[in-house]
């Protein structure tokens, strides 16, 4: 896929790898919807900023629409924002255990489920989710996140299988040990990353598989 000109809502936008990402895109001439509870750049006239906080399923579906009314289409979903509770199982909170699964599962179920039926019925469109391999099989200390992380890749391989033979592209990614706010710890930077994943939503490729 040609990124030029085409709308790309990036959710998470304000740091990270989102950041980063948004860099890419608007480098490659993408027009860019981007999403996030902070500030974030903009990069162009015809880019757009959302304030939303994605704790909220219902925020999501506004952004959908708000972010439709404002371009018209989105044709590139990446599905970024995510949060880290970490924490025994018999240790984390229902509040906290709440903002894990609404952030990393229900709002991308949203977002997605919105989106997704416009871009089958054009024929064409990428949606990608950020995998984390890693934990989502279970980690000690990290229940809440790793559950979260494992549900949203069941989301992502039931929405490929859903609209993947309409012309949507829809794939997990796994960024890696990338240095974020949810990983001070990581090696890798964000920009690399980033690239990484736009070289996917380039080859427009839905895949069974995380790919990295």
């Amino acid at each position: 896929m040609d990124l030029s000109g085409k709308v790309c809502l990036v959710t998470g936008a304000s740091s990270g790898i989102g950041a980063a990402l948004a860099e890419g895109l608007a480098g490659r001439g993408a027009v860019l919807a981007l999403a996030a509870r902070r500030e974030c750049a903009l990069h162009g006239a015809e880019d757009s900023v959302h304030a939303v906080d994605l704790s909220d399923p219902a925020e999501a579906l506004g952004l959908t629409e708000a972010v439709v009314e404002r371009h018209g289409r989105v044709d590139v979903l990446v599905l970024n924002a995510g949060t880290r509770v970490d924490g025994a199982v018999a240790d984390v909170g229902l509040d906290d255990l709440d903002r894990s699964f609404q952030v990393n599962v229900l709002s991308p179920f949203v977002l997605a489920g919105a989106l997704a039926p416009a871009m089958a019925s054009r024929g064409e469109g990428v949606i990608a989710t950020l995998a984390a391999p890693m934990v989502s099989s279970g980690r000690r200390g990290m229940g809440a996140y790793a559950a979260s992380k494992a549900a949203l890749e069941s989301v992502t391989q039931t929405l490929r299988q859903e609209v993947g033979g309409k012309g949507v592209a829809v794939f997990a990614f796994d960024p890696g040990l990338v240095r974020t706010e949810l990983n001070p710890d990581g090696t890798d930077e964000p920009a690399a990353a980033a690239d990484r994943l736009i070289a996917h939503l380039e080859a427009a490729k839905g895949s069974r598989e995380i790919l990295s």
